[in-house]
């Protein structure tokens, strides 16, 4: 590395993120959120046009079917299936794909028709900005939780950056972590899954999932990283 860089990415809820250090900080950032509709909770994810074709293709979908205009992008709705390893059955689903100019959002219906996808993508509204795109629930729709972003940095790990709230920040330990520039640090373990690190910041939690063989070096690479929101 030659030297910091700096980036900035922007969640579905509109948390924007300014990472800067010496690290490489140009893998893909994506964002995932929950929007409660109708009695429904639908999982969407943001990232890149790119993004989202692979994440279509990683689901099997062969072809896009029907397009649709809408809130100054394009829908693009296409059916597959998706099959449970346990059980192999499989139901049918219909992946939906709003592109803007460079990002996009995306999601996938079970059981549903291309109407479904318009009317789903109707209760939120979304606005694309340089660093990503929000969506704002709209009539019955909420959000029942903070978004999160998931980028993978390379020599530390899986990123998971999300708000700290009172919601969020139930994920913290019982103890109190190691005090670090701008918060607390913590380690801890999941069974079956190995250690990970909670960082916890002012207005932001941050979550990493360790590279196997760099655990120990997580605390150092955490310190030369600059992880803060700005508006």
């Amino acid at each position: 590395m030659s030297g910091p860089e700096t980036i900035t990415h922007r969640s579905l809820d509109g948390v924007r993120v300014r990472l800067s250090g010496a690290h490489d900080l140009g893998r893909p950032c994506t964002s995932v959120a929950r929007i409660a509709d109708r009695g429904r909770l639908h999982e969407i994810s943001s990232g890149t046009r790119t993004d989202a074709l692979g994440w279509a293709e990683d689901i099997g979908l062969d072809r896009f079917e029907q397009e649709f205009r809408i809130q100054g992008g394009r829908l693009r709705v296409g059916r597959t299936a998706t099959r449970d390893a346990d059980t192999g059955l499989s139901d049918p689903v219909l992946a939906a794909v709003w592109e803007g100019r460079r990002h996009a959002v995306f999601t996938h219906l079970y059981h549903a028709r291309p109407a479904d996808a318009v009317a789903f993508f109707g209760t939120m509204r979304l606005t694309e900005h340089a660093d990503g795109v929000t969506a704002v629930p709209r009539g019955r729709a909420r959000r029942p939780e903070p978004a999160e972003m998931v980028k993978e940095v390379p020599g530390l790990g899986l990123m998971e950056i999300t708000a700290l709230t009172g919601q969020t920040r139930k994920r913290l330990p019982s103890w109190r972590g190691a005090s670090v520039a701008g918060g607390e640090l913590f380690q801890d373990t999941v069974e079956g899954q190995g250690p990970y690190f909670l960082l916890a910041l002012k207005s932001l939690l941050v979550t990493v999932l360790p590279e196997e063989d760099r655990v120990r070096e997580v605390p150092r690479r955490l310190a030369g990283l600059a992880v803060r929101a700005i508006r």
